[in-house]
């Protein structure tokens, strides 16, 4: 592999990060997707946005998983998948449930350890769709489950399946919180921790009952809520309240 070099302005990995969020990328040559459903459970539903060859049963397919606060459209999914595209597979840019503004879809709240959903997505495109080779990539947080998936398939993964990759995995949640509650990285945390609490919001005007039901302030029956998640300004605050 080439050795990636950056630019001479941007050897900071906060103007780096700065840079690449202030100047979105493009991809012309990635075909408009077409949107599908999974069933993944009785009560839940995730969609993905699904790029086909023109005969897709004779190519190989990759199934994208976005990090914490992701969805299809971030842009390192775009990105994986113009590569992907253009090197001649099919491609799924997987929505996690309640992501990409599709939290009515589901009863239940995305974690990185629900590795079930992914499985059923493979096991339609084999089962249904005919594919022939199926490979995972996921990033930070979806990285954690494509590799937890690999680890429960072992040595029973299905022929289809013939890779895994994940970019950036969060290996210890613990490190990885104490590291973004550094004075340095207080932009980054007070954005996770903003759509953060847009998601538990939206959540509650579309499943109120689910808010109700995994939401410690309310399962203990306490009032305010709204007020509780109002105060909160530190992602660990959040997983506390979680």
């Amino acid at each position: 592999m080439n050795r990636f070099e950056p630019r001479p302005t941007l050897r900071n990995g906060h103007w780096m990060t700065l840079y690449s969020w202030g100047n979105p990328r493009y991809f012309p040559s990635l075909p408009p997707p077409t949107r599908r459903y999974f069933d993944v459970a009785i009560d839940a539903r995730v969609a993905a946005d699904c790029h086909w060859q023109a005969r897709p049963w004779q190519h190989p397919t990759l199934l994208a998983l976005h990090g914490l606060n992701g969805s299809s459209e971030a842009h390192y999914m775009k990105g994986l998948a113009a590569k992907a595209f253009a090197r001649g597979m099919n491609v799924l840019r997987l929505n996690q449930r309640n992501c990409g503004d599709t939290e009515h879809l589901s009863s239940g709240l995305f974690h990185s350890g629900l590795t079930a959903d992914a499985a059923y997505v493979i096991h339609e495109l084999i089962a249904i769709d005919g594919l022939p080779a199926i490979g995972v990539a996921g990033y930070s947080l979806g990285g954690n489950l494509a590799l937890k998936l690999a680890g429960e398939y072992g040595a029973y993964a299905p022929k289809a399946l013939v890779g895994v990759a994940a970019v950036s995995p969060i290996i210890e949640i613990g490190e990885c919180t104490r590291a973004l509650e550094r004075r340095e990285n207080v932009l980054y945390q007070w954005n996770f921790v903003k759509d953060l609490k847009r998601r538990m919001r939206r959540k509650e005007q579309c499943q109120p009952r689910t808010v109700l039901t995994e939401s410690s302030a309310l399962r203990s029956n306490r009032p305010g809520w709204h007020c509780s998640l109002r105060r909160i300004r530190r992602f660990r605050s959040f997983t506390k309240f979680h």
